[in-house]
């Protein structure tokens, strides 16, 4: 499994004026694997990014989604549609409303894994606009490409476990990205009172032993 984390490429105004920025995201996956990862669950590709905060997601007709969410970094709210369309190679979704145009995923095999290439694209805002609502990018891309790569590790590792598929699904996604962390930290320290609870106990087992051997 590749451990490097994601490379990040620049918001670019290209000669077919494009603008667009994208991150690479190294996988442990194979190209079909992840690319049946990212057909599986639209909304779970998108809650993954923890600078997005959803307060609505409604499931419409197929491929057509409704969603409202808060992003931290620029500290607006949007409310969209989302059409997703299969590609060959992962899927587009575009949007109905705000700056950004779309959001592309292709899978690219290398060699024995895969990696997947998440675009933003605005070029379908003319330029003058793009410039006047520049506050309005989304600066979340790279975070969500670290999203993304320490899901995908996950995912690799535990994903054969029905029960841990559960809570990811059930419990996890619906989750606020405080949520998450706040439930992170109690789990780590219950793990360390627990951890505590045994020493104290091994160690009154051990007492315990000598007294009964005097």
């Amino acid at each position: 499994m590749k451990e490097e984390p994601p490379i990040a490429g620049d918001p670019t105004e290209t000669e077919d004026s494009q603008d667009a920025a994208w991150v690479t995201i190294e996988t442990p996956l194979t190209a079909d694997a992840l690319l049946a990862f990212c057909r599986e669950d639209i909304e779970r590709l998108f809650r993954i990014n923890s600078l997005l905060k959803f307060e609505e997601w409604h499931h419409g007709a197929e491929n057509e989604h409704r969603v409202r969410l808060l992003n931290s970094v620029t500290g607006k709210e949007l409310e969209t549609g989302l059409h997703v369309e299969p590609l060959s190679d992962g899927l587009r979704v575009t949007y109905d409303t705000g700056l950004k145009t779309a959001t592309t995923f292709r899978v690219e095999a290398t060699e024995g894994s895969a990696q997947l290439v998440v675009t933003d694209d605005y070029s379908g805002t003319p330029a003058a606009e793009r410039q006047a609502r520049t506050d309005e990018v989304d600066q979340s891309l790279i975070q969500w490409g670290h999203d993304l790569h320490r899901y995908l590790a996950m995912w690799n590792r535990w994903s054969r476990y029905g029960l841990w598929r559960w809570y990811m699904n059930r419990v996890w996604k619906p989750m606020t990205p405080l949520g998450r962390r706040v439930v992170f930290l109690l789990i780590v320290i219950t793990a360390m009172e627990f951890a505590v609870f045994l020493m104290v106990l091994a160690i009154f087992v051990l007492e315990l032993d000598k007294a009964v051997g005097l």
